[in-house]
């Protein structure tokens, strides 16, 4: 059982296990933690500071603050409604995004908060975040203090808060463990501008068009070269959808491009 639910670098290579540093490499609801090296406490929880609200930290994927606006002025569109622009990005599907009233968020790991917006003309723009103080250069995206359960945690806090010193990730001394990297593939694979930066989405997930629907897992087969290759539907820029979700168990997609007659035919792989 202590193999089970034990963690090594090599088994998780995304989990940024370095040295004894805190992490979440099993989103624990409670935050970061680590293994102690005090043969009587197996692990334990550590406090790690709340993140800035008003400025954003790499791409924003942590940014709760409130500014709900584009960056040409436009104001967002209520995340929580379906006009003047129907979408998937709703609480249900995005339950850990923050994705309250109409602030700018972004929840699909883009380069930046975005929102969609109340113009009938835009269906959505990125937003103007302050960028947070500079911070000590990581080989993940990451976050140096605590957003959501800390999963994106890569800051060098060791120390327990109880006060133990963390066991490093790649001992099995005092306690035996398995959080090895192996057991997690790549899969933030795509670097963003430069090595201290990876997506969220996996690679192969990826558009290279503009996008935005928000229905997850959800695979795209695009009949069009140079539209987009994804596996996952997250169109922004079409004029007009429609679709029909029985069950989840076939889910598929026409989607008419408002430049063209390029057509993307979807279906689910849940």
């Amino acid at each position: 059982l202590l193999l089970l639910y034990s963690y090594t670098p090599e088994k998780y290579p995304s989990a940024g296990l370095e040295e004894n540093y805190c992490r979440n490499p099993d989103a624990d609801e409670s935050g970061p933690w680590c293994y102690t090296t005090h043969p009587d406490i197996r692990f334990d929880y550590c406090a790690i500071p709340d993140c800035e609200d008003q400025c954003m930290q790499c791409n924003g994927e942590d940014y709760h603050g409130e500014v709900s606006r584009t960056e040409s002025g436009l104001e967002c569109q209520r995340w929580d409604v379906q006009e003047p622009h129907m979408h998937g990005f709703i609480l249900k599907h995005y339950p850990d995004k923050d994705l309250k009233m109409n602030y700018c968020r972004n929840p699909d790991g883009e380069l930046r908060p975005w929102c969609f917006t109340t113009n009938p003309n835009k269906r959505w723009e990125y937003c103007n975040i302050p960028r947070c103080r500079e911070r000590q250069e990581t080989t993940v995206l990451s976050s140096q203090c605590l957003s959501e359960k800390g999963e994106d945690y890569r800051g060098r806090i060791a120390i327990t808060e109880s006060g133990n010193a963390c066991q490093h990730w790649n001992t099995q001394f005092p306690h035996k463990h398995g959080w090895i990297p192996d057991r997690y593939p790549c899969k933030y694979a795509e670097p963003h501008h430069s090595n201290k930066y990876q997506a969220v989405i996996p690679y192969r997930s990826r558009c290279r068009g503009k996008r935005r629907t928000g229905f997850p897992h959800l695979c795209c087969y695009v009949v069009i070269l140079n539209v987009c290759q994804c596996s996952l539907l997250l169109f922004r820029s079409w004029s007009s959808f429609f679709f029909s979700l029985p069950a989840y168990s076939h889910i598929f997609f026409s989607l008419i491009s408002s430049t063209s007659h390029s057509r993307a035919i979807c279906s689910s792989q849940l």
